[in-house]
């Protein structure tokens, strides 16, 4: 095998570190891909596939294609939105004054339930990652939308949980799963989300679901007090193993400050809170998509949907894929939007 040039041990060292990932590796003006992922980045997104080794023999040439960084959202959209992990790997000096090489670290991974740039979202609906904890007491669903901020958990207890659970899931539809063992081994639930929500599912560090490092990745992305107990009951506490899990899992990916996410809700009693509809009867219904079209047009939020901005498109369609069971609330929120519309 030919030595490797001190870029090309750089890039492997960086590739090394992120398996799971699309390399995006920057080179001057340009992002770079290498090897297989040259090849699936070609394919995907239509590039040119070359080589920088043309003197060498066929089987010896290293395959790249690259994308201008002024550019790049719109390719890592594409990509995002057929499932792909992308790792950024910035230059981390100016390539001018360097000494030698220049020094290259991954700044943020980019996946279906992280994408925060206006090309990868839907301003009308709101972008889920989540995480599912189970164990013997039952399960934890722990949702956060990173672009606003939204953090909760819910559990769900007793020998029927599964259904409850799954039903909750169609209701806000995650992008992106993070499961502990138990989880990732529940066929299930695993089927649900790739087969019927389309939805990324990673299997976790079962660290992450541990107690105490849920807990410091709470206390460090700052949705819990350090001197808060960790609760014993199994409701509460699986809930903060799911929360911890993907609060930690937001801080690897995100490498950045966190500190816009929150606060954590806990929505104790969701089956009770909201009325419970499975994928089947949301699809019949044709609640926020149309049946045969999936479009928009002709669905119940289509009607009722007379909203300005972004956050009110969200709202509207949160509340229509997960109505309140309560009169009273019910009656609160329809008060509140009266008093709004005749004084403005």
């Amino acid at each position: 095998m030919a030595e490797l040039t001190p870029m090309m041990k750089q890039y492997w060292k960086v590739k090394e570190q992120h398996p799971d990932c699309l390399l995006f590796f920057r080179l001057g003006d340009f992002y770079e891909m290498f090897h297989e992922d040259a090849k699936v980045g070609a394919e995907e997104l239509g590039l040119t596939l070359t080589t920088r080794d043309r003197s060498k023999p066929e089987e010896e040439r290293t395959p790249m294609c690259g994308v201008p960084y002024h550019s790049a959202q719109s390719y890592i959209a594409r990509l995002i939105k057929r499932g792909y992990k992308v790792a950024i790997c910035e230059q981390m000096e100016d390539p001018a004054v360097a000494k030698g090489l220049v020094d290259r670290d991954v700044i943020r991974i980019v996946t279906p339930g992280t994408a925060m740039a206006d090309e990868m979202l839907d301003e009308s609906r709101n972008n889920y990652i989540c995480a599912v904890y189970e164990d013997s007491a039952g399960a934890a669903l722990a949702r956060c939308d990173l672009s606003t901020g939204q953090f909760s958990a819910a559990p769900f207890q007793g020998r029927d949980y599964l259904p409850h659970l799954l039903n909750a899931l169609a209701a806000r539809p995650p992008s992106e799963a993070i499961l502990s063992d138990a989880a990732a081994s529940d066929g299930e639930l695993t089927a649900f989300l790739k087969d019927r929500l389309g939805c990324l599912c990673q299997p976790a560090v079962e660290a992450r679901f541990r107690p105490a490092q849920a807990r410091d990745a709470l206390c460090a992305c700052h949705l819990r007090g350090e001197d808060e107990p960790f609760p014993e009951e199994d409701g509460p506490r699986m809930c903060l193993q799911a929360a911890g899990a993907l609060a930690a899992y937001l801080a690897e990916t995100q490498k950045t400050d966190l500190s816009h996410l929150g606060p954590l809700v806990i929505e104790e009693g969701l089956t009770q809170a909201y009325m419970e509809l499975d994928l089947t009867a949301r699809k019949t219904l044709e609640l926020t998509e149309t049946f045969r079209g999936k479009e928009k047009k002709g669905s119940l939020l289509w009607v009722l949907d007379r909203t300005k901005t972004p956050m009110g498109h969200r709202m509207i369609r949160s509340c229509i894929e997960q109505p309140q069971r309560s009169p009273a609330a019910n009656a609160k929120r329809q008060d509140a939007v009266q008093e709004l519309c005749r004084h403005a």
